[in-house]
């Protein structure tokens, strides 16, 4: 039995699709602005290169310590991350820094401010340009294959391309648009951020495979009505599956993003924004894109039927 908080809900989302397309292009825009303006995306040491240092401390360290004496040598442009009791590791962004260098004097820093304890490096490692392009890549083509996939499954299940191509413009909006969000904030962009963009992905579209479902069912039921009037009724049916679906959702991330630590503050970050970006884009820009390819279709028949009567 489905859980339900609304009933008989009557809104017209497709009235106001054009109002929620602005929206969505306001969004895109900005994004846009700002990824020109910041001559493009604030890549992390994933992507754009860089030092990878691991410190074992022989007492804990708290990760809020070692980032505020970092910060007051001056260190910028890093990545802090914890890795077992003591261990910490630091991930430098630059990507011509020398790794030796780089250790010695993150080991002058520690032995001033942490006088009470001793640290040793266990390792270091150097990600090149080249390799922080190879993983650019990668992450690309994991973005672009399950866009394909995602259209292929859709298709087979609805017997059409049109509702996954639907799904997959909802996707890349969804994605589009917390990638712009996070230039505008200048958040770095990482493979723990891709790996939320991916999560943003499946929710988006299990949400809207949900919607289309019933979609499809009205249609065999009710075909007396309007097309449009039937998405309606298809979207107001599933409005409060929507919501709940949405808010349990973001209850979770909104606990890994207060309590999660500094680690997971910006892949909770991204997931907050996705989850709402999401649930947005099923109902306000997939269905109505649904439904203007069946506008455009309906002129398209008018336009040829009124050729072949004036021959």
């Amino acid at each position: 039995m489905e859980l339900s908080f609304l009933h008989n809900t009557k809104f017209d989302f497709i009235g106001k699709r054009k109002l929620f397309f602005a929206v969505s292009a306001l969004f895109i825009f900005a994004g846009i602005a700002s990824l020109v303006l910041r001559g493009g995306p604030n890549y992390g040491i994933d992507f754009s290169g860089g030092t990878l240092l691991q410190i074992a401390f022989d007492k804990p360290a708290e990760l809020n310590n070692v980032r505020e004496a970092l910060d007051t040598a001056g260190i910028q442009g890093y990545e802090l991350q914890s890795s077992g009791s003591n261990a910490i590791i630091i991930r430098a962004k630059k990507a011509d820094i020398d790794p030796d260098k780089f250790a010695a004097n993150v080991m002058d820093i520690f032995k001033q401010k942490f006088t009470d304890r001793t640290a040793v490096v266990e390792r270091t490692e150097y990600v090149g340009p080249s390799v922080g392009k190879h993983l650019g890549k990668q992450a690309f083509y994991a973005l672009i294959f399950s866009f394909f996939g995602i259209i292929v499954y859709v298709a087979f299940r609805f017997h059409s391309a049109l509702w996954g191509a639907a799904g997959v413009i909802g996707i890349i909006h969804d994605v589009f648009i917390v990638f712009g969000l996070f230039s505008l904030m200048n958040k770095e962009i990482n493979l723990t951020i891709i790996a939320a963009l991916l999560t943003v992905a499946g929710f988006s579209i299990n949400d809207t495979i949900v919607i289309f479902d019933r979609i499809r069912e009205n249609l065999r039921l009710i075909n007396k009505e309007d097309f449009g009037a039937i998405i309606n009724r298809s979207i107001n049916e599933t409005l409060s599956r929507t919501i709940i679906t949405s808010f349990t959702v973001v209850l979770v991330v909104l606990l890994l993003y207060f309590l999660g630590g500094v680690v997971l503050h910006d892949f909770a970050l991204a997931l907050l924004i996705g989850l709402f970006i999401g649930s947005y884009s099923t109902i306000f820009v997939c269905t109505p894109l649904v439904y203007e390819w069946d506008l455009y279709k309906k002129r398209r028949s008018a336009q040829l039927r009124a050729t072949v009567q004036k021959r």
